[in-house]
């Protein structure tokens, strides 16, 4: 506990619960979009670039993003105060930066920036905001396969302005969609492992990176995340009254523990992949993904228990 800090309180009716929290049954579909490397990296020093750290600068790794559906049975707190009060399922839809913790200009850590997320849970929504700084938004219209079945769709819609204008009217919207076009064979593998072995030689063979990694360092640091343990780095701040000024801005590193893996699958199934620009979320130019539909990369399926430990303060602005 820092004594410099005032105690946080936890008042009647204040949904907030204290870490860790436990994830059951999580039943992911990942997938790897094409963006635009200079966009993806504009973006990074937008938002974790923008927290002061003497020597260090983070580089996103590539133009490939990875997109994960993930729909959780169960989540629940463990801390023992809060333990008791129960559960509730959680679906989250995310777009994923891989990036490098560049230390004097050599690569330190492999990070997953969980950039762009949206949930389908309030008290989530909440709590992960609140406690660790996830940029979570909120919608309950999305579709993805249940577990076991065929992965053949998967969309997402959110309220949203299609475009800016005095006139205009916040509105449901869809923003991506995921369709199976030619299916193939699956695979079975041992876990995250295999699944990052393969993303990271993706990652490699990207022509596009306008930086020169040093790969075996890079696949080095993923090495740790067979164990697994899957680093999650996060920009967490919040505004003062005008918006103008953040109260608060810091880098977050927050660890996911992969408890145990029921299943991993890698696919060689086609699919086509499409965004629309939203004014609100302007994936093409947070990113750069293409309006025009395009073929995601390396699609999987990975059926596991987390847990999402505590909030790790790396660095912050004063």
């Amino acid at each position: 506990m820092n004594n410099n800090l005032p105690e946080y309180q936890h008042y009647l009716s204040n949904v907030v619960s204290q870490p860790p929290c436990k994830m059951i049954n999580a039943n992911m579909y990942g997938f790897f979009v094409k963006g635009e490397i200079s966009k993806i990296q504009a973006y990074v020093d937008s938002t974790i670039n923008k927290v002061e750290m003497e020597g260090v600068r983070f580089k996103a790794l590539s133009p490939y993003l990875m997109l994960s559906f993930t729909d959780i049975e169960k989540m629940f707190s463990t801390n023992p105060a809060f333990s008791n009060q129960g559960w509730s399922q959680e679906t989250d839809i995310i777009i994923w930066i891989p990036v490098a913790k560049m230390v004097n200009n050599k690569v330190d850590h492999v990070y997953f920036y969980p950039a762009y997320i949206v949930v389908n849970n309030l008290y989530a929504l909440l709590n992960g905001t609140l406690i660790w700084g996830f940029n979570k938004y909120f919608s309950n219209t999305y579709e993805m396969p249940a577990i076991g079945e065929v992965p053949e769709k998967f969309s997402l819609t959110v309220d949203a302005f299609k475009a800016f204008a005095p006139d205009a009217t916040i509105a449901p919207h869809t923003i991506l969609e995921l369709a199976l076009t030619k299916k193939g064979d699956s695979r079975k593998v041992a876990g995250f492992g295999e699944i990052l072995k393969e993303a990271i030689t993706l990652l490699q063979l990207s022509t596009e990176s306008v930086f020169d990694f040093d790969w075996n360092a890079v696949k080095q640091s993923l090495s740790q995340l067979i164990s697994p343990q899957i680093d999650q780095l996060l920009f967490k701040q919040y505004p003062d009254g005008k918006a103008e000024n953040a109260l608060y801005q810091a880098l977050i590193h927050s660890p996911s523990i992969v408890d145990k893996v029921h299943s991993a699958t890698i696919y060689t199934h086609e699919y086509q992949f499409s965004i629309q620009h939203l004014a609100s979320f302007p994936l093409d130019q947070m990113f750069g993904i293409s309006l025009q539909p395009q073929k995601p990369l390396l699609p999987f399926n990975v059926l596991f228990d987390f847990s999402q430990d505590a909030a790790i303060e790396i660095a912050k602005n004063n």
